[in-house]
């Protein structure tokens, strides 16, 4: 199995979550990419909408950029391991989502995303978890899940998960989205 591990910060305890991560699904036989956000991108999208037209490319960021989202569409599974800033996603990582936000439901949906498993370890506070869940969920994502990392307890790895499983409502959700937007899924977009 591969997976990609998006780290929301390159240093301190979201780093080593993200190595911790990576450790583990190499112990269990699969292969692990791990980007540690910023990760590169030095700098802030600046709305040039070279992607919205397909020539994501030719953005002047796309170097940096499209190795991490090259990762993700090669991959079976996403897991993000983000920190908690304010209680919410920190900066490196909504930089990252903005982007790619030409990859949204409503914009030029990629039908993989829909196939995909996204994780996301939410450090500190749910919220900033459910931050990143809700831009994953704009890409199409119908297999989410939240959970959160405490190191209080001692342990390395103290997870709890949600009490539902997105499915349905989430596919729900999407045709909604891409119904208002008149934006035609293709018929295998969930698999």
């Amino acid at each position: 199995m591969k997976v990609t591990i998006i780290g929301g910060s390159d240093r301190g305890e979201c780093a080593a979550a993200a190595e911790d991560l990576a450790e583990r699904v190499i112990a269990a036989g699969g292969e692990a990419n791990v980007w540690l956000l910023p990760a590169g991108i030095t700098t802030f999208c600046d709305g040039c909408g070279l992607c919205f037209n397909g020539e994501e490319s030719k953005c002047r960021h796309a170097r940096e950029v499209m190795p991490i989202r090259k990762s993700m569409l090669a991959s079976d599974a996403v897991a993000f391991v983000t920190p908690s800033v304010s209680g919410h996603a920190p900066a490196p990582v909504v930089n990252f989502f903005n982007y790619l936000e030409y990859m949204q439901i409503d914009r030029r949906p990629l039908p993989e995303m829909a196939r995909k498993r996204f994780v996301i370890f939410s450090l500190g506070g749910r919220r900033a978890g459910e931050d990143v869940a809700d831009c994953v969920r704009l890409w199409g994502a119908s297999d989410v899940r939240v959970l959160t990392y405490s190191s209080a307890s001692g342990s390395r790895l103290l997870l709890s998960a949600p009490k539902k499983k997105p499915g349905f409502f989430a596919r729900l959700r999407i045709k909604r989205l891409a119904k208002r937007s008149g934006t035609p899924l293709p018929p295998d977009f969930f698999g």
